[in-house]
């Protein structure tokens, strides 16, 4: 462990710069994180405002267990900026301690495992009503006419929010996670802030229309007549919470799924195989959670010193982590970078975190879980065999949420099963 020795020294010695934003694919940065494991498990990258590079299972989950004993989570960016240059956390994802709690408090009720549970056929009657759209087409893209919307029903449905507006909401949220396809930045950007302005003009008027109304079992009514620390939630926490719900409800799935449909296509015999037992399917969910995995997070030091790996660090240093590389370390994967259905089928098996770990564990593990079972479920009933269209090349993003975009893919032509 290292002790007495100054932060800039320190920086100096494990320096080895980082883009968490590079235009590179998935498999590339994944490659770099497995070459830094080797040589430099903890790096200090200088790119921006400067934070130190993760990449061990034992040192992620570490810093996640942490969180609010050694480690915050505002800001999560590895920039030390937050998304909407707010200087306070954006609720629940950037809070702790008790008043993360307290948020989290009137969320579980609508992720508990029963509650789930009950949402199953609804779910796999919309999946069906989807892949019906394009089924007799024989072509379909995946991104933004299954991935996309599959969960987004979801999120409608446990808010309590119109279901005719979900097509709104969903663009909304394909153009803040991801930007315009072929756009310049400085386009993308704008046409964020477009997107994030239209989100806050829908919530805000949403709000206040529900507040005027009688309370109903739904995720906003117990937001609206919730207290924390006794004052009911104003209009800026609500939307906060409101537009975590949005972004982590539709893209996180939508990610996922699209990662594994690109692997799928070229990997005819693990299609076949995905829904053999009911066991291998629970297992083929959560190995494409863990070789897929979306989130990036970062957590700011918050004592005068916390010990990282072999390294001490100093408050105010901030350390960035994909969740990916946590999921892709060998000392606990065997052949990491592979999908292996049956890998969760053994009870040894390292559980991934993909979900994260600790106090900001996914409160939407049950309901991830459910969505994807019944997607590859659906999917692989409707369409036994399929491939990329070759005339579309899927895009893959980095960012704080890592992904794909452009899946298009093409099957024989099918019978629609609804009206």
């Amino acid at each position: 462990m290292t002790t007495d020795v100054s932060i800039d020294l320190l920086r100096a010695e494990f320096r080895r710069d980082y883009d968490p934003y590079g235009t590179v694919p998935i498999g590339a940065q994944l490659a770099e994180l497995a070459q830094r494991r080797e040589t430099l498990p903890i790096s200090y990258s200088a790119r921006g405002n400067g934070c130190w590079v993760l990449t061990r299972y034992d040192d992620i989950a570490g810093v996640l267990r942490r969180s609010n004993r050694g480690f915050i989570s505002f800001p999560n960016d590895p920039d030390g900026n937050n998304s909407a240059g707010s200087e306070e956390g954006m609720i629940p994802i950037e809070v702790d301690g008790a008043k993360h709690r307290q948020f989290r408090a009137i969320l579980e009720p609508a992720f508990a495992p029963g509650r789930v549970a009950r949402l199953e056929e609804g779910l796999r009657e919309w999946a069906n009503k989807l892949i019906d759209t394009w089924i007799e087409k024989g072509e379909c893209d995946f991104s933004n006419d299954f991935a996309l919307p599959f969960p987004g029903i979801t999120v409608m449905q446990i808010m309590g929010w119109p279901e005719q507006d979900i097509e709104r909401l969903n663009g909304w949220v394909d153009i803040v996670m991801h930007g315009l396809p072929n756009a310049s930045r400085a386009e993308a950007d704008a046409a964020r802030g477009k997107a994030h302005g239209e989100i806050h003009e829908y919530l805000f008027a949403l709000i206040e229309q529900r507040r005027a109304e009688p309370s109903r079992d739904d995720v906003t009514s117990a937001a609206l007549n919730a207290e924390i620390d006794g004052k009911k939630l104003t209009n800026s926490e609500l939307f906060d919470l409101f537009l975590l719900m949005m972004l982590a409800g539709m893209d996180t799935v939508r990610s996922v799924l699209g990662q594994a449909i690109v692997h799928l296509a070229a990997e005819q015999r693990n299609w076949d195989r995905i829904n053999e037992t009911p066991e291998l399917l629970n297992s083929s969910v959560e190995e494409f959670l863990r070789w897929a995995t979306p989130p990036v997070p970062t957590r700011t030091v918050d004592q005068d010193e916390v010990s990282v790996g072999e390294l001490t660090l100093t408050r105010g240093e901030r350390v960035h982590f994909p969740l990916a590389a946590a999921n892709r370390d060998p000392a606990y994967y065997d052949a990491p970078d592979d999908v292996v259905l049956e890998r969760f089928t053994k009870p040894d098996a390292k559980p991934h975190l993909a979900f994260g770990l600790g106090p900001h564990h996914c409160l939407g593990v049950h309901l991830a879980r459910l969505e994807l079972r019944i997607a590859f479920q659906e999917l692989r009933r409707r369409i036994p065999r399929f491939g990329l269209a070759p005339d579309q090349q899927p895009k893959e993003h980095l960012g704080l949420a890592w992904g794909v975009d452009n899946v298009h893919i093409r099957f024989e032509p099918g019978a629609r099963e609804t009206v």
